[in-house]
């Protein structure tokens, strides 16, 4: 399992960001990146309550379809919103290479 350190940022169980760091040979065994040997990947938990925008009718629609039928609830998800770029150094042989891997560190969550 990855190296979890689940400090939320905020007090209650709605939606937040967690941290979650990511050794690359220990998590993943994944050897061929050498810098940086992890990373603050970050994850989005808690729960969203409904709380929707009324801007279109399918937003009207369905608070009531939740509401008359529970069992098959279409709740809102916490997901990732913003996320950034992480920059990582492997070789080709010997050949250093740069690259960055785009939507790699979560920065923050919304309810979707």
């Amino acid at each position: 399992y990855p190296t979890f350190l689940t400090k939320a940022k905020s007090t209650d169980q709605g939606c937040c960001l967690r941290t979650l760091y990511i050794d690359f040979r220990k998590d993943l065994k994944w050897k061929w990146i050498h810098q940086p040997k992890g990373y603050k990947a970050n994850f989005c938990a808690g729960s969203c309550r409904y709380v929707w925008s009324m801007d279109t009718q399918y937003n009207m629609v369905l608070p009531l379809y939740n509401k008359l039928n529970p069992e098959a609830s279409a709740a809102p998800c916490c997901v990732p919103h913003e996320l950034e770029p992480l920059t990582i150094l492997y070789y080709v042989g010997r050949l250093p290479k740069v690259q960055q891997l785009s939507n790699m560190v979560v920065k923050s969550c919304r309810c979707r």
